[in-house]
């Protein structure tokens, strides 16, 4: 099989002193930076599209192949690992980017996922990449198992997922605190006014922890309460404002109502299956 003879480029100078300057040798993303080219090496067969947009390029599938490990080893969203290499020195030297390397538009990666689960010479890259960077020491097997493609971005898509949720929540209570104030006075609980602060965007709880399924299922519990407060409200308007659309879509989507058990008539439940407005994970 005939390989892509990508023709890699060096460490830029401006990020190998600001790294030197910054990190020790044992940092696992300089090491990384340092091997980066021997990890790609064969590894692309030469007849793959990267994507089916044609304006994207096969270096920009490369950092989003990167880009989506890092997130399921941090267990960042899309925008946290976006920010995440604009601020960070030791991303940039692992992907080979200048300091002033401009930002990384965060809707690739979905596109990227996307690609993942649909094209399985891409799935096969992904998973050959994996295997590399699991011997390289970057990531661990869970338990005795190897780590799949499917494991990774399942992971990464439901913390997305969890993101989307929050974030549309915060959005519809900005809009309802502009539009009609004292209603959502009236409205809000208690307890919203800590939960929906935006200086505790994400828990740091890791994702592996019942106590972060916990932690959506209480949302999920919100944004029933507020639908609904929303719907009995004698003001047709709330129900017709853009963010309340999108946070009636992504309960819809992403939450049902099962029935309960011996003390409770029902019980709410957070689908593990896609994104709002993405058709991925069914």
């Amino acid at each position: 099989m005939s390989f892509h003879p990508i023709a890699y480029s060096p460490i830029p100078e401006d990020t190998r002193r600001a790294a030197a300057a910054q990190y020790g040798k044992g940092n696992i993303y300089l090491r990384l930076g340092d091997h980066y080219n021997e990890l790609l090496a064969d590894l692309i067969p030469l007849e793959f599209k990267p994507f089916s947009h044609p304006k994207r390029s096969l270096e920009t599938y490369i950092l989003n192949n990167f880009l989506t490990v890092f997130q399921y080893a941090e267990e960042m969203t899309n925008d946290q690992i976006v920010e995440a290499v604009r601020n960070r020195v030791d991303l940039k030297y692992a992907l080979h980017l200048p300091i002033n390397f401009p930002r990384f538009d965060p809707n690739l990666l979905c596109e990227f996922r996307r690609q993942q689960f649909t094209d399985p010479c891409s799935a096969e890259i992904f998973q050959s990449l994996l295997e590399r960077l699991v011997g390289f020491g970057l990531l661990k097997p869970a338990g005795e198992q190897p780590l799949t493609a499917q494991q990774v971005l399942v992971s990464v898509c439901t913390v997305h997922r969890f993101d989307e949720v929050v974030e549309a929540m915060y959005q519809a209570l900005e809009t309802l605190a502009v539009t009609d104030p004292e209603w959502l006075r009236r409205t809000a609980l208690p307890y919203w006014y800590d939960r929906y602060n935006r200086s505790a965007r994400l828990s740091s709880m890791p994702f592996s922890e019942n106590r972060w399924n916990a932690r959506v299922l209480q949302i999920g519990a919100d944004i029933q309460y507020l639908l609904g407060e929303i719907d009995q409200a004698n003001n047709p308007g709330l129900k017709h404002l853009r963010e309340i659309q999108a946070l009636r879509q992504i309960w819809i989507e992403q939450f049902r109502i099962s029935p309960g058990g011996i003390y409770t008539n029902q019980r709410i439940e957070w689908m593990l299956t896609r994104c709002a407005f993405c058709s991925t994970l069914n």
